[in-house]
């Protein structure tokens, strides 16, 4: 399982953000944040690249949960 953590310019989680993996091993997993601004895939982890909203937040190993920051 794979979490991803989206916290806005206020410190807080973002909700009903857009989030995108890119594996870089295989295809994308996108979805949107809930009310406190959690995501979760029940996939592996590996090495990819996070998006929120189209833009690139992060980049590198994602396993168990990753926090990163939009705004």
């Amino acid at each position: 399982m794979v979490t991803i953590e989206v916290i806005g310019r206020d410190g807080r989680g973002l909700a009903s953000a857009e989030v995108q993996i890119s594996w870089s091993s295989w295809t994308h997993v996108t979805g949107r944040t809930d009310r406190s601004g959690r995501i979760s895939w029940d996939v592996s982890g590996g090495s990819g690249t996070v998006y929120v909203e189209g833009r690139k937040v992060y980049e590198g190993s994602i396993w168990d949960t990753v926090r990163v920051h939009a705004g």
